[in-house]
């Protein structure tokens, strides 16, 4: 903003800081929801460092609790969020792989008296298994994943048998039993989610839609959602075919289901599949047939503003964004839909620099501090 805007702008610019709000989880959810993540990342660090962790102590002996694990892991998550990857990796380093005996509730007996298990967040230790593709070895990523699916599989095969999840022959109630089942069923799925995209990213197709399919069975009740997922990305790879018969899969799914949100879904493959055969046109009235049921739909809307585009309705397509973007800033000021604006406001007008600067008014009103302005363009 002092760069483009004058400091005049720069000061009048209000957004929550560390300093801003409560020193507690309390402030913390305060910065992530108004999207101040940076904020949240030092605040993160300050409560880390009342709870004796953190800054320069690293290497010094320390006592985890469940607290102060559920601090890293917000923090090492808000770093990848802000592609922030190589420091991620080195805040990362000093827990290993997860498994050091003080991050286990047994090593504090004082403090968590007759509790047994690990300490760390399953989350975390998705993060940690994700982390290595951002850094360029999918393959370190896809062997992290793979070792915790066969934790989550024989923890599922020792429910099934009767025993406790450790293989011990504790009794629990059948209750208890049918939760844990669930619970460890849901880990599973997540697992072989984060493996289905690792593959994706390796663009082994064959084997990302072999463990999408897998994560169907684990969770049921998104098999639409999934399934029309790998229809698009046969549509990616240019397979129409293949994208048709899936999309066709969802329809019949979707059937015997009610409801607007499965009625958009199929509208959105239709119009999807139209994209991927070029046909701007049809793309275009299904994409008006969603907005018909859903006028805030921001996918329908930004993808019939490009097909306008194509059509070579660039003005049409200009009045569709801008209207977005007035009608409901909050929920439009997102990224792809402000990219899509910038270049078509160099391909009709000279003037394209001041009203980008005009945009990053609106976004500096609406956004945090993790805004990314690389997507206006300014140069």
């Amino acid at each position: 903003m002092l760069r483009f805007l004058g400091e005049q702008a720069a000061v009048k610019r209000q957004v929550l800081n560390a300093n801003s709000v409560e020193q507690s989880f309390v402030g913390l959810k305060q910065l992530i929801s108004s999207k101040n993540w940076r904020a949240a990342v030092d605040l993160c660090g300050r409560l880390l460092t009342a709870h004796g962790q953190g800054y320069k102590k690293s290497g010094l002996p320390t006592n985890h609790t469940t607290d102060s694990l559920q601090l890293w892991f917000v923090r090492l998550a808000l770093l990848v969020k802000l592609n922030l990857f190589q420091n991620a990796e080195m805040e990362f380093e000093p827990f290993g792989n997860l498994d050091q005996p003080d991050l286990y509730y047994e090593y504090y007996p004082h403090v968590y008296p007759g509790r047994k298990g690990s300490m760390v967040p399953f989350s975390m230790r998705i993060l940690h298994a994700e982390l290595p593709q951002y850094l360029g070895n999918p393959q370190e990523s896809l062997d992290r994943l793979h070792s915790m699916k066969i934790i989550c599989a024989k923890i599922l095969e020792n429910l099934e048998q009767g025993l406790a999840e450790d293989g011990s022959m504790t009794n629990i109630t059948q209750e208890n039993r049918q939760a844990s089942v669930q619970l460890w069923r849901s880990r599973l799925g997540r697992v072989m989610y984060s493996m289905a995209n690792c593959l994706l990213m390796m663009k082994d197709y064959v084997l990302a839609v072999d463990a999408y399919h897998t994560v169907i069975k684990c969770y049921p009740q998104q098999e639409p959602q999934l399934l029309s997922g790998i229809g698009r990305i046969f549509l990616q790879i240019g397979d129409i075919k293949t994208a048709e018969k899936y999309f066709q899969d969802v329809e019949k799914v979707t059937h015997k289901l009610d409801g607007l949100q499965s009625q958009i879904m199929v509208l959105m493959n239709r119009a999807f599949l139209h994209l991927g055969q070029n046909n701007f046109a049809e793309a275009h009235r299904f994409f008006t047939e969603i907005l018909r049921i859903d006028s805030s739909n921001a996918v329908a809307n930004n993808n019939a503003a490009v097909c306008l585009l194509y059509l070579g309705k660039l003005k049409d397509s200009l009045r569709q964004l801008e209207g977005m973007v007035q009608q409901d800033p909050k929920h439009y000021l997102h990224e792809s839909v402000l990219f899509n604006l910038t270049t078509m406001y160099e391909l009709e007008s000279s003037r394209s620099m001041q009203k980008k600067q005009a945009l990053l008014e609106a976004v500096a009103i609406k956004e945090g501090d993790s805004f990314n302005t690389q997507c206006l363009k300014l140069g």
